[in-house]
């Protein structure tokens, strides 16, 4: 894992806490906009209208202005060349009409308009993809939580169970060999419970990220 190994590692829980973070809400509709493919999409889509925008434009008349000062200095005497200056200035507008490019800007546009139109599959492609993941991830959930509950079920009984036989060997009606097995089985339903709670955790991050709603 890459951990240091000098360094001590302790894992810490809270099982009451972990057990109130398993449900969420079934009911929830997917929210297409929150998924980060969705939003680099439509990030996409903007730029390839900004440049369909910009090919448009291609067909407008541009207009420019420009604008000189000069400063002219003459005098038959050289010593006296910079006294005296003579300024001449000039301004004007230009504007240009793109009459004829051989059809450059026309298939531009076709091309820009045919990028928005495949882009636009990739949207019903994705969208399709998400509500696929959360139909499935949210299956998966809900079969692991009736796991869970099930497993929940069990550990109760198996406590109940070796409490019982734990108090009967104490009164002297059980034998230690019946509350050894007891206790096995209460251990290994304790595994099976974790277990099924780590599973139903984990599947709920799963509905969250196909909701697009898990945060870092």
């Amino acid at each position: 894992m890459g951990y240091p190994q000098p360094a001590s590692f302790n894992l810490l829980y809270d099982s009451l806490q972990l057990q109130s973070e398993i449900y969420i809400d079934t009911t929830q509709e997917v929210n297409y906009s929150n998924r980060i493919e969705y939003k680099i999409l439509q990030t996409q889509k903007s730029l390839l209208q900004s440049n369909l925008q910009y090919y448009k434009w291609s067909f407008l008349p541009s207009v420019s202005a420009f604008a000189n000062y000069n400063f002219v200095y003459a005098n038959n005497q050289f010593g006296k060349l910079y006294n005296q200056s003579f300024p001449s200035s000039y301004a004007g507008l230009t504007l240009s009409f793109p009459i004829f490019e051989g059809g450059k800007r026309t298939w531009q546009i076709r091309g820009a308009n045919l990028q928005l139109d495949r882009l636009q599959y990739n949207f019903v492609s994705l969208r399709d993809s998400i509500h696929s993941e959360y139909a499935q991830t949210l299956a998966a959930y809900k079969s692991y939580l009736s796991d869970y509950n099930t497993q929940h079920e069990n550990l109760d009984l198996a406590t109940d169970v070796y409490n019982t036989i734990y108090l009967q060997y104490k009164a002297g009606v059980k034998t230690y060999l019946d509350v050894i097995i007891a206790e096995s089985d209460l251990r290994t339903t304790q595994v099976n419970y974790l277990n099924a709670l780590y599973e139903v955790l984990k599947s709920k991050l799963d509905v969250q990220k196909a909701l697009g709603t898990l945060t870092y």
